[in-house]
Parts: structure tokens; C-alpha cells; sequence
């Protein structure tokens, strides 16, 4: 009996470590990086709603985004407005607006401060393979005033049309003529490469215990 509950503990021990480990394998990993920042030119988000265009392949889900931004002091609402759409003008895939966006100062170009800004999207986005558009702004999406100077930076760009901006709410979109600085990063789906790692980490947790155990009754 004493036997079993040793076991049992080695057991339990064994599951805790694994279940702290295995997690990090499924870890928001980059699936679309349209640049870094060019520090040439930029679009203007604040008076505008600005989009730029993403492609994801099959078992992608995107999670979280990092863009980079060009600002007067002072410009930054304390919230970034999100949506991704099926197409400029098309169906709304997700929507939101967060003010949990970690943002880090990267130097100044072009007169104005310069932002790398950092979030989750708050859900994992159920997208299929395709391409799809990623629409931002300066706060509430009903917010055009001022203060407006907070701009999406630029990027040489990778992606396969330039963006688009709209100035009344989503309603029409004109090209803005800019490929823009993004990251996208999803979490992977459960594979069953992690399912074997985790079972080689507990099989090899085990042992190791277990060879422990026996080297202590001596």
C-alpha cells in the first residue's frame, strides 16, 4: 500500500511538471510579418481608419498583433479599436477595442515619436486559410477628432495589395497607397507532436523518480 501511494505522489509530481512545461510548446508563435517599420512614411490613424491586407495558412489561429506607430505627444487615445473583415467593406471575422496594448518607445523618424504597440486580440480567431484584412485605429472607431496625429508606420511590405483607409466609419475604402508594419502571431493547434513530448517528459519524469526511490532504500 505504501508502495502505491508513493507512486501515486510520483505520479501526481511527475503530471504537475509536465503540465507546466508542455503549455510553453503551444506558445503565439509569428504567422504573418508584413515588415518592420521603413521609417519613410506612414497613414494617418486618427481621423481615419486605416487596413492592410494578411494572408494565414490552414490550422493558424490568429491571437495577438504587434504594429508599429509614428506619434506627436500626446496623440495616443489610451486604446487601440481592431477589426478583421473578409475584405475592405466585406464581413466583420472579429471586432475589438482594448486598452491592454503594451507599448514600447523605438526612437523618433520623421519628427515624431516612434511605437512598437503590443496586443492580444482577447479571443482566438477561428480563421481558415486565405487572406483577410486587418483594419486599426486610435481608439473608439468613433473618434476622428483630435488629438489625431497617431500614424501606422509603413514597411517595404510582402503582402499582396497595398492598404486602405476610410473616413466615414467603414462605410467606403480608398487605397492609401502604403504597405504597413505588422506582426501576427497565433497559437498553434494541439498536435500530436506535443502530445509525445509531454508523454516523453512524464515517462522520463518517472524514471528519473523512480531511480531516485530506489537509490535512497538502499
Amino acid at each position: 500500500m505504501n508502495n502505491l501511494k508513493a507512486s501515486i505522489r510520483r505520479f501526481l509530481t511527475c503530471a504537475s511538471i509536465v503540465a507546466s512545461t508542455v503549455p510553453a510548446l503551444a506558445a503565439a508563435v509569428p504567422v504573418f510579418d508584413n515588415g518592420p517599420p521603413d521609417h519613410v512614411s506612414a497613414n494617418n490613424m486618427g481621423f481615419a481608419w486605416q487596413a492592410d491586407d494578411f494572408t494565414i495558412g490552414a490550422g493558424q489561429s490568429p491571437a495577438s498583433l504587434t504594429f508599429w506607430s509614428l506619434e506627436a505627444s500626446g496623440a495616443y487615445r489610451g486604446s487601440i479599436s481592431w477589426q478583421i473583415l473578409s475584405a475592405p467593406g466585406g464581413s466583420i471575422l472579429g471586432s475589438g477595442t482594448t486598452s491592454s496594448v503594451t507599448r514600447t518607445s523605438t526612437g523618433s523618424y520623421l519628427g515624431l515619436a516612434e511605437y512598437r504597440n503590443q496586443f492580444d486580440f482577447g479571443t482566438v480567431l477561428g480563421l481558415g486559410a486565405g487572406t483577410y484584412w486587418l483594419v486599426l485605429h486610435n481608439g473608439a472607431f468613433s473618434n476622428l477628432g483630435d488629438p489625431n496625429e497617431f500614424l501606422w508606420e509603413t514597411t517595404a511590405g510582402n503582402s499582396s495589395a497595398v492598404g486602405m483607409e476610410s473616413y466615414d466609419l467603414g462605410k467606403t475604402w480608398t487605397p492609401n497607397g502604403n504597405e504597413h508594419a505588422f506582426v501576427i502571431s497565433a497559437v498553434p493547434e494541439p498536435s500530436s507532436v506535443a502530445l509525445l513530448a509531454g508523454g516523453l517528459l512524464l515517462a522520463g519524469c518517472l524514471r528519473k523518480r523512480e531511480q531516485r526511490s530506489k537509490t535512497f532504500a538502499r
